[in-house]
């Protein structure tokens, strides 16, 4: 809950910050800077201004109110500071700000994670099952993929984003790979026949695109911290010789029985110091895209160091490329959110994607728990959401300001404020309704995991 907690507030006071940045940078007075809602915990005054700075009881957004004759009387000293007197571009400046400013900090972060160096795995292919998809269109084991529809893959997880992101804009799937040899061949794979909305890892894996896979002993290289492998009493250097009454003699044995078996009580029998070692765990069960429960217990193999470089890939930039990279990669997720948010309302996309602060809690204290890196991935994601979000046509929310803006523009005057009450009214339910299916998600997700 801790890690929620400071990412949602961090990207909270990030975006009400771009807000209050560009007022003050134009001249408007900000009256009140609140992150959070309800009664506040905590409030000062400081500054030219006397603005008032708050932190509310409920942690699920924040505002920045500005001096405006609509609010209440203005002093006539203070009319030309008043945010209703703005012109036209300045008033959608300080409204587009806020969600500019989660985008921005996405970039900012996804460079210095570059810039630091992003592990991942090779993307690198396994042999494909006889007659699937893949081994339809010729890839075999050894191949590594170079390009998806004509954009450079550097890692599997790229490959899987790059996957998800043609189905979103409904390309042709085609592989460049490049072999052992430095012989390169294009692939195209034919997913006529696939389900189009079965997106993520079990829809590569059904077409056969699965990472090279080396056999490797069932020995634990990791333990993530606070996780059920920890909690049962797994160490790092157990080697594994039963689960679940069953001998097992590789790793990939071990991944399969945990994840056939969700919410499970699995016996376990581990070599430790020369002596066996039994104990239980229930694997925590974790739904796939599909919708599909799959078993995760929070262990990772032991890589011998000449095979941890043949599957890992470090992907590390200069400063310079970096932020290319890091400007490329948001640009590249935000397109993919605003695919998706559209695809949901037309239909296309299941409504089962949308996760609420019950889901997004518990990914945020996995992330946390994996290490500082996935950590900063996860709040890079949300922060790129925040302002995908802030930015749809919905009143109450900026991108409802920014459409006012929009049609006064094309009017030449400004709406009349019985339209503007009736449409808040109405962004208000739809946000209730939103947040509806965001819980009732969450609770689904509760119940069935």
């Amino acid at each position: 809950m801790m890690a929620f907690l400071l990412a949602l507030g961090g990207l909270i006071l990030f975006h009400e910050w771009g807000h209050y940045g560009v007022a003050r940078l134009l001249g408007v007075k900000v009256l009140r800077f609140s992150v959070g809602f309800g009664r506040p915990l905590w409030k000062r005054r400081w500054g030219k201004d006397g603005t008032e700075w708050v932190i509310g009881m409920l942690p699920l957004g924040g505002f920045v109110r500005m001096l405006d004759e609509r609010e209440g009387p203005v002093p006539a000293a203070e009319l030309s500071r008043a945010f209703n007197r703005q012109s036209l571009w300045r008033r959608s400046a300080i409204v587009a700000a806020g969600p500019l400013a989660n985008f921005m900090l996405a970039w900012i972060l996804f460079s210095l994670l570059y810039m630091v160096g992003v592990p991942g795995l090779r993307p690198c292919l396994d042999e494909p099952a006889a007659g699937s998809l893949a081994a339809q269109a010729g890839l075999h084991a050894g191949q590594c993929v170079e390009q998806v529809a004509g954009r450079p893959i550097h890692s599997w997880q790229e490959f899987q984003t790059r996957w998800v992101d043609i189905q979103l804009k409904h390309l042709p799937f085609t592989i460049l790979t490049r072999d052992q040899t430095q012989h390169t061949e294009n692939h195209v794979i034919q997913i006529s026949a696939m389900n189009a909305a079965a997106l993520g890892d079990e829809a590569l894996e059904r077409m056969g695109l699965v990472p090279w896979n080396p056999p490797l002993p069932p020995i634990i290289g990791r333990v993530v911290p606070k996780s059920v492998a920890a909690r049962a009493g797994f160490l790092q250097g157990d080697h594994i010789l039963t689960l679940g009454g069953q001998s097992v003699s590789n790793w990939m044995q071990v991944v399969q029985l945990i994840e056939n078996h969700p919410q499970s009580v699995l016996a376990v029998q581990v070599l430790r110091d020369g002596q066996v070692k039994e104990f239980t765990v229930i694997p925590q069960s974790v739904a796939l895209p599909t919708g599909r429960s799959v078993g995760r217990i929070g262990v990772s193999p032991d890589f011998p160091a000449d095979l941890r470089a043949k599957l890992w890939v470090t992907e590390q930039y200069s400063a310079s490329q970096a932020l290319w990279r890091g400007g490329e990669k948001t640009l590249m997720l935000t397109q993919m959110t605003f695919r998706t948010f559209w695809n949901m309302l037309s239909g296309q996309a299941s409504w089962d994607n949308l996760g609420g602060p019950v889901r997004i809690a518990s990914i945020a204290g996995e992330s946390a728990r994996l290490g500082l890196i996935p950590y900063l991935q996860f709040i890079a994601l949300i922060s790129l959401s925040l302002g995908v979000l802030n930015l749809l046509p919905i009143p109450l929310l900026d991108g409802g300001h920014l459409l006012y803006h929009a049609l006064e523009w094309i009017r030449g005057k400004p709406l009349s404020p019985g339209f503007v009450n009736s449409a808040q009214q109405v962004g208000f339910v739809m946000l209730v309704i939103l947040m509806g299916f965001s819980f009732y998600n969450d609770l689904q997700h509760f119940i069935n995991h």
